[in-house]
């Protein structure tokens, strides 16, 4: 991943060195390169040349309090405190150990990049994701797009999944007034880029209403192939279409859990992302692989993916007793364990629950923060 740039600014040398030790001896080591300061001089000097290649800030209050920079709006300034020292803004405990001091150091970088984004108005694009199949995320992904259906959002949900999970179809005519569907836009949207026309229909001529979701789908296809034979520039350019309808606050999308172009796409495309894990060490290892594999082979889309994602554990019970070994991710949402949800449970209304949408609930609002993004709610989020 690009790693952040950090600058440590303490009056005891006797600080520095060890935090410079451990870090480079520790899984921080290619995600922070930091340069130390013990005098405010060469501090201020080395930010008035050098400030705009510096990410955050982390120092002790008397170098702050002196800093003529300090006000600049751009970075991520972090007070060095002691036990009972209080400090305006942001600030981390100086005698913690260094492994939590770095793991928060790096959740306040991630949470800045996110607050840049949740200022931003206009279709927002949540992917929900997996590693591994089977941890629900038909049901987390239709259960959001619900719940911001329900507060006053218009949204779009999109299956990508090779084979649909028919269950949220199941006692509802979503075909009704539906003239194209999604094979008819497929072929519409490839044909129009390939007359470099403008498509001629609207949305609305190929999706349709669910009436339990109160949101627009599109039908299940019946053809596999139709999904099977969609690649990379086709997801975007269905992404691109449904966002820049100019209809929907949101486009929740599921999406396959193996690795396919589809799924890529999502990944890349979407300006959030929610991944689901559960407490199971196959799962959180599973997790892990793929995360470190993404690092090493492609480390700028590491860190583009990281920077927007949301983590939570499905089928929570009260606690978490595994976790991502040798990870930098925090668990953000937690999803209860219902357990009338069992196999043989053919209902529809099998995926919504009361304790269930509070948790989805939480979770939309760690997505959307206090941001002011979906025009068809209150912005209460």
């Amino acid at each position: 991943m690009i790693p952040v740039r950090l600058v440590l600014a303490v009056q005891d040398e006797l600080y520095i060195e060890p935090f410079m030790q451990y870090l480079h001896c520790s899984e921080f080591d290619r995600r922070i390169i930091v340069t130390g300061f013990s005098r405010q001089d060469a501090f201020e000097m080395y930010m008035k040349d050098s400030g705009e290649l510096v990410d955050i800030v982390l120092a002790e209050p008397t170098f702050l309090e002196a800093w003529q920079g300090l006000n600049s709006g751009r970075l991520t300034v972090v007070s060095l405190c002691e036990r009972g020292e209080s400090a305006s803004g942001l600030s981390l405990d100086k005698y913690q150990p260094l492994h939590q001091l770095l793991f928060s150091l790096m959740n306040m970088v991630r949470g800045d990049r996110r607050k840049q984004a949740d200022t931003e108005v206009g279709t927002v694009v949540i992917g929900v994701h997996s590693i591994v199949g089977g941890l629900g995320k038909s049901t987390v992904s239709w259960n959001i797009a619900k719940q911001l259906a329900s507060e006053g959002a218009k949204v779009f949900y999109l299956n990508l999944e090779t084979v649909n999970n028919r269950l949220i179809f199941e006692g509802q005519n979503v075909r009704e007034g539906q003239q194209g569907g999604l094979a008819r836009l497929l072929y519409d949207l490839k044909s129009a880029e390939e007359g470099q026309q403008e498509l001629k229909f609207p949305i609305s001529a190929y999706a349709c209403r669910h009436p339990l979701l109160q949101g627009d789908i599109f039908a299940p296809l019946d053809n596999l192939n139709e999904m099977l034979e969609l690649q990379r520039k086709e997801t975007v350019d269905l992404i691109e279409f449904i966002a820049a309808s100019g209809l929907y606050d949101a486009v929740v999308i599921d999406t396959d859990s193996y690795p396919n172009e589809r799924t890529e796409a999502v990944l890349e495309r979407a300006d959030k992302l929610v991944w689901l894990v559960t407490d199971d060490d196959n799962v959180m290892r599973k997790t892990t692989l793929w995360f470190n594999h993404l690092e090493q082979s492609r480390p700028a889309m590491h860190s583009h993916i990281l920077c927007k994602s949301l983590f939570a554990v499905n089928r929570y019970t009260g606690e978490v007793v595994t976790s991502l070994p040798g990870s930098e991710i925090v668990f953000e949402a937690m999803l209860s364990y219902i357990s009338a949800w069992k196999n043989g449970i053919r209902q529809a209304t099998a995926m919504h629950s009361p304790l269930y949408q509070r948790d989805v609930q939480q979770l939309c609002r760690k997505l959307y923060g206090n941001a002011k993004v979906l025009r068809g709610g209150s912005g209460q989020r």
